[in-house]
C-alpha cells in the first residue's frame, strides 16, 4: 500500500512538471508555387512570445493583438524578419517581401513572399526567430518544393538547413 502511494505521488509530480513547462516552438511553411514563380512563406508564433521578443529587441511596448498595438508594428516586424530569417535559392541570397500579419486566437501569422523564382535546384533557410528571447526555441520548417515535402527542426545550435533538388 505504501509503495503504491509513492508511485501515485511520483506520477502526479511528473505529470505536473510536464504541464508547467512551456514549450517554445514556431512553424514556418515554405512553398514554391511554380505557376506563380514565387516562394510563399507563412510563419506562426505564439503572440505573447513574439510580443516579448519584439519588445525586448526594440525597447517598445508592442501590445500585439490589442487595441494598444504599436501603430508602426509592421515596420519593426519586417526589420526583425529581415535580420533573423534568411533564404538562399540556387546559392543566391533573396530578399523577403513582408506582406503582413494576422491574428487567430493566441497565434500571430506572418506572411512573406519571394517573387521571380523560375526554378529551384537548392534552397537554404536560416531561421533564428525568437532565439534571443528563448534559448530552447525550436523553429519547425515545412518545405513543399518541387512537389517534395520535408520538415526540419532548427534550434539555436543548428539554425540552418540546405535542401538540394536534382
Amino acid at each position: 500500500m505504501r509503495f503504491s502511494k509513492w508511485i501515485i505521488l511520483f506520477l502526479a509530480l511528473a505529470c505536473l512538471s510536464f504541464t508547467l513547462h512551456k514549450y517554445y516552438v514556431s512553424m514556418t511553411e515554405i512553398k514554391y508555387a511554380p505557376e506563380k514563380k514565387e516562394i510563399q512563406i507563412t510563419m506562426r508564433f505564439f503572440i505573447d512570445d513574439f510580443d516579448k521578443v519584439l519588445g525586448d529587441q526594440f525597447k517598445k511596448p508592442f501590445a500585439l493583438a490589442t487595441e494598444k498595438e504599436l501603430k508602426d508594428a509592421d515596420t519593426y516586424i519586417n526589420f526583425y524578419l529581415q535580420q533573423n530569417f534568411r533564404l538562399m535559392v540556387n546559392e543566391k541570397n533573396l530578399k523577403l517581401h513582408f506582406l503582413g500579419k494576422e491574428y487567430e486566437n493566441d497565434i500571430v501569422y506572418l506572411y512573406a513572399e519571394v517573387p521571380d523564382i523560375t526554378g529551384i535546384q537548392s534552397i537554404e533557410v536560416q531561421n533564428r526567430m525568437l532565439f534571443e528571447g528563448f534559448p530552447d526555441q525550436q523553429n519547425y520548417i515545412k518545405f513543399n518544393v518541387n512537389e517534395r515535402k520535408k520538415t526540419v527542426i532548427l534550434t539555436r545550435e543548428n539554425d540552418r538547413e540546405l535542401l538540394k533538388y536534382e
